[in-house]
This record gives C-alpha cells, structure tokens and sequence, in this order.
C-alpha cells in the first residue's frame, strides 16, 4: 500500500520526546526516512529511530546545537548525506525560559527567548534552503503557538519569540513559492508533553474545559497536522497557519 510520503527524507528538529518524537513517527509511517535531531535528548531520539526502524523504516539521530550556524549547517550536510537527501524541514525544536510577566522582564529575557526560539529556526531553514531551492520542491513546517491568538500572562517573551516565527514563515513563502517551496506553520494550543505535565492540574483542566472538544491535544494531534502540510494533500497551500488546538483559539 503507497503511503503519502513514500520516497520523502525529513529532518525533524527536537525529535528527542514529545511532538517532535510524535512528529517524526509519524511522517515515518507515512513512507518518509526521517533525520531525528537532538541537542540533549539523545536517549529519547535514539529509541525513537530504533523504533521507527524496527518497523521497517529508516531513521537517524543527529545531535546540533541549533544556536550555532556552524552546527546547523553540519545537521543538514550530515542529514543529506545519510538519508540521501532533503526534502521536508520540521522546525519544532525551541527554548522555554522562565515564565515572567512582561513589565518584570528586562530586554535579556527577550533576547534570551528570541535566541532559543527562533535562531534555531532561521539558522537551519537558512542552511536547508539552498538545497531545497536546487531540487525546486520542499516543505518547510514551523512550530508557533496557539499562544499568539490567546495570550497568558507571564507567556509574553515566548508568544512574541513564536510571533516571529510565524511572521518568518508567512514571508518567506511569498519569497520562496516560485522555486516550488512551501511553507507552512502549526500552532498547537497546551499540549500533553513532559512540559506541561509539570503545570498544576487545576490550570490543564482550566484549559481543557474552555476548548470546545474538551481535552488537551496529545502530541499525535499535532503531528497529524505536521504530515498533512507535508503531504501532497497541501500541494497548493502556503503561508498557512494550522491549529491543532481543539478550537481553543476561535473563543
């Protein structure tokens, strides 16, 4: 049975646990090899590609730190060259500082954000890009956040850094649609991952009681947004912004 990504070679970038790992077995069961970065989750990643392997699929774990250019260069190459080439970039890896209210913060906090969120994304799409463009097709996926159409207090640093990533996105499909490019952006809303388990069980249950489907998204959610963007389902959308968040955003 044809699989909507039989032939693809995917990079998925903080595929060490939760939606990227998700996201990464996902497109794998869609047909596609799949690149598993990690900086510090190694374990996770490698069980993730021994997983996906046994399943009879391809699967690598790259280790990059995303802040370096160098590094994020070296991650493409070393993706290319082992699963033969490029063509799908899941930028899903990002920092999380501390949750502080915005007249407490000073521009440190922001820069310190920005740097953990969206250098990792502009550093790697800049160095992926030069392959995609040769080849003349590609989908570029970005992480942004439900965050931006509800913002939470305390959360300013890190909805204005996913603010950026989505303005990255919206502009560089217009820049990059003519070479066959398309780029695209999943805004999930509170997700069940290692982070959020940490939150107090009175604000998950908050939230979940305010979207209209009546639960938190799991990381499976969000990658079934991921594939479809993708896909060739999405062949003609671009610049778009898909959210995986139970409808938490329209209210």
């Amino acid at each position: 049975m044809a699989h909507l990504l039989d032939g693809a070679r995917a990079l998925v970038t903080g595929a060490g646990r939760g939606i990227g790992t998700s996201i990464a077995e996902r497109l794998a069961e869609e047909g596609a090899a799949v690149a598993l970065h990690y900086r510090t989750s190694r374990g996770g990643a490698e069980r993730a590609a021994e997983a996906i392997r046994a399943r009879g699929g391809t699967a690598v774990a790259v280790r990059a730190d995303l802040t370096s250019q160098d590094e994020a260069g070296r991650l493409v190459e070393e993706t290319r060259d082992r699963l033969g080439g490029l063509d799908i970039l899941v930028n899903n890896a990002a920092g999380f500082g501390p949750l502080k209210r915005l007249d407490e913060s000073d521009w440190r906090d922001l820069d310190e954000e920005w740097n953990a969120v969206v250098r990792p994304v502009f550093l790697l799409t800049r160095a992926a890009l030069p392959h995609l463009q040769a080849q003349n097709h590609g989908r570029i996926v970005n992480l942004a956040a439900t965050l931006l159409q509800r913002p939470a207090a305390t959360y300013g640093a890190h909805t204005m850094a996913k603010a950026a990533v989505l303005a990255f996105t919206r502009t560089l499909a217009r820049e990059v649609g003519p070479q066959g490019l398309t780029v695209n952006a999943v805004s999930p809303g509170m997700t069940r991952t290692e982070f959020s388990e940490s939150l107090p069980d009175r604000l998950k249950e908050e939230v979940a009681a305010r979207t209209p489907l009546r639960r938190l998204a799991t990381p499976d959610d969000v990658a079934r947004a991921v594939v479809f963007f993708c896909s060739p389902l999405a062949g003609f959308v671009t610049g778009a912004n898909l959210a995986p968040d139970g409808g938490l955003a329209v209210l």
